[in-house]
């Protein structure tokens, strides 16, 4: 683990009595999950190195500015790549294999193909198309044509466009295909191309737009709880564009899993450095008709998984019970096509037997943590990790000059002892004091000793401190951080931070000392 990595210049920020402005800001993706994990996109005729299957499948690919043989495309100044010699081609999307005339038409018009594996009926309110970005590209008109097997649905048509990246703002309901037909290209001379098709519109949320904003993050050291990560914001809502009586409202568009992405950042020397916050997933929705806000609810990757899990587990290691659980979770796939797990090696040498289990998928997960003394959370890369965790002492310092108040400092009981499944393992730590039970079906005799172990020396560290303090959000729970107080110094590795944002950043935090 280490903290989310920052500029030297946005360190020195933080140590300032007074910080640089700061910003929060929220790429809300307006559409219905399910059609867009199912989507592929064809074509009608494209170049040899066009990766078209790319461009509706939410991988967020960089793309490359090729030197193609285009009019007034290869600029001697070092922005052009010349193409590779074979395969793989990467950061393309769609090209197309013709090339338009001095008036941007084609001899074929070039046509985009998204298929679904079925009708889809859950409205959305439009599509959103990123052209030729790379090369300041877009088509000047082109038709969207939405089909239900062969019936035309609906057909729009634009032109006098002039934007690299196009909303076509209408709604869409009872579909299973969606064209795209490039009828006339903005730039002479050059190929059509296409860097994405997302099936829905992107709202950007900003300092502007933002009332207020919470961002919670917890997890349990000894995984004996599920980790929480939550974003809880409210925006403006003047002119009722989330009032469910209105008839032009976005609320319609509202399902829940629909993907939110935040990220933080401070103005430095004149521009604005940015970090990821995470990626969430909306859960809840208040929309009062009168209200002149709206609030929103997004949670993590575990939101996914609150279908139950129930069989008899035996001869299966802790890591093949974990690949089951994610693919029974279905989740979607990263940006970059890869799953959105990391699972410790060390699982996979852990096998139960004969575990009787009725939990939920995301409850299955927190045992199985538990019986591998590991570590359950989410990061900000959207991957939920199993493995356990080894706390290095990172730069960042909880100082009196940047807390509200002095730190406070609670002990927890004293351990006396940790007693695994009702005797299967009992390790003392202190001759008087409180009994830790653990029972975990997933624990057998063989791991009940060192998971007993590993839970005794964490518990043995009866130190607690939270504070309220000036927040620099590249913090996350696991980070092991010193805090200062009048009496001293302390590693303490958090276990909770909360930051809220109206404005500036103001957080709290918790955490237990491990020396």
């Amino acid at each position: 683990l280490r903290m989310q990595a920052v500029s030297k210049a946005w360190i020195e920020n933080q140590a300032k009595p007074l910080v640089s402005e700061s910003f929060v800001e929220l790429v809300y993706e307006i559409g219905d999950p399910e059609s867009l994990a199912d989507a592929t996109a064809s074509d009608n005729g494209s170049a040899y190195f066009s990766n078209t299957d790319t461009i509706v499948n939410e991988i967020d690919e960089t793309m490359i500015r090729y030197a193609t043989f285009e009019q007034n495309l290869w600029k001697m100044d070092g922005s052009c790549r010349l193409l590779p010699e074979e395969p793989p081609y990467t950061g393309t999307g769609f090209v197309s294999d013709t090339i338009c005339d001095e008036n941007g038409l084609f001899t074929k018009n070039p046509v985009i193909t998204i298929s679904f594996s079925k009708v889809y009926s859950k409205v959305i309110p439009g599509i959103t198309i990123r052209w030729g970005r790379v090369y300041e590209d877009y088509a000047d008109t082109f038709k969207v044509t939405v089909y239900n097997g062969e019936t035309v649905v609906k057909t729009v048509e634009i032109s006098g466009n002039t934007e690299v990246i196009t909303q076509v703002v209408e709604d869409i309901v009872d579909y299973d295909k969606i064209t795209v037909e490039i009828i006339k290209w903005g730039t002479p001379y050059r190929r059509a191309r296409i860097e994405e098709i997302f099936i829905g519109l992107k709202r950007v949320f900003g300092k502007k737009d933002i009332v207020s904003y919470q961002h919670t993050m917890s997890v349990d050291l000894l995984s004996g709880k599920l980790p929480k990560n939550e974003i809880k914001f409210e925006i403006i809502n003047l002119n009722s564009e989330y009032n469910p009586l209105n008839p032009d409202s976005q609320a319609k568009y509202l399902i829940e899993r629909q993907r939110i992405i935040a990220k933080y950042g401070f103005k430095i020397d004149g521009n604005i450095e940015w970090i990821k916050a995470g990626a969430f997933y909306l859960n809840e929705w208040d929309l009062p008709q009168n209200g002149f806000t709206a609030t929103f609810t997004a949670r993590d990757l575990l939101e996914f998984m609150n279908t139950n899990y129930t069989a008899t587990v035996s001869n299966k290691s802790l890591y093949d019970l974990a690949i089951e659980v994610f693919t029974l979770a279905n989740l979607p796939l990263n940006r970059d096509g890869s799953v959105k797990w990391v699972l410790d090696e060390s699982l996979k040498n852990i096998m139960v037997e004969n575990a009787e289990l009725d939990n939920t998928l995301a409850e299955v997960l927190q045992m199985i943590a538990n019986a591998g003394c590991c570590v359950i959370y989410q990061d900000r890369d959207e991957k939920l990790h199993i493995e356990p965790v080894t706390f290095v002492l990172s730069d960042y310092v909880i100082s009196r000059s940047n807390s509200y108040k002095e730190s406070e400092l609670t002990l927890t009981k004293k351990l006396k002892s940790v007693n695994v499944n009702k005797g299967m393992a009992i390790v003392t730590n202190d001759v008087d004091g409180e009994e830790q039970r653990v029972e975990n079906p997933l624990i057998t005799a063989s791991q009940a000793e060192t998971v007993a172990i590993w839970v005794k020396e964490i518990l043995k560290n009866r130190m607690i401190f939270k504070g309220e303090y000036r927040a620099d959000p590249r913090l996350d729970p696991l980070d092991m951080v010193t805090v200062v107080n009048q009496y001293g110094s302390k590693p303490v590795v958090i276990t909770e931070v909360v930051y809220k944002y109206n404005g500036a950043f103001r957080g709290t935090y918790e955490g237990r000392v491990i020396e």
